[in-house]
């Protein structure tokens, strides 16, 4: 398994927000998601399988990146500690 961070930017029209985030969170149980629209996950997917799930979800004018990470390889500043524990383990 691998930590992969989901960011999206939904702008207006039938912003899907609760849908979005509900896949993520049903598909991807224990996610990190410690910043508004971002999310972490660890999963055996691939950032193509996960970007095709989501893109379900999003309207012609929304934005996502998925971006698979490297072990070890964040910072931060201003999180809370559960927030940097969940990174200290899984990403």
């Amino acid at each position: 398994m691998s930590a992969v961070l989901i960011a999206y930017d939904l702008h207006k029209l039938g912003q899907r927000y609760t849908e979005l985030r509900k896949l993520i969170i049903e598909t991807f149980p224990g996610s990190w998601n410690c910043l508004e629209s971002t999310f972490i996950v660890n999963t055996t997917w691939t950032p193509v399988q996960v970007r095709d799930l989501l893109k379900s979800k999003l309207d012609a004018n929304d934005e996502l990146l998925v971006v698979a990470l490297v072990k070890n390889g964040w910072a931060s500043v201003g999180l809370s500690k559960p927030c940097t524990d969940w990174l200290h383990t899984n990403a």
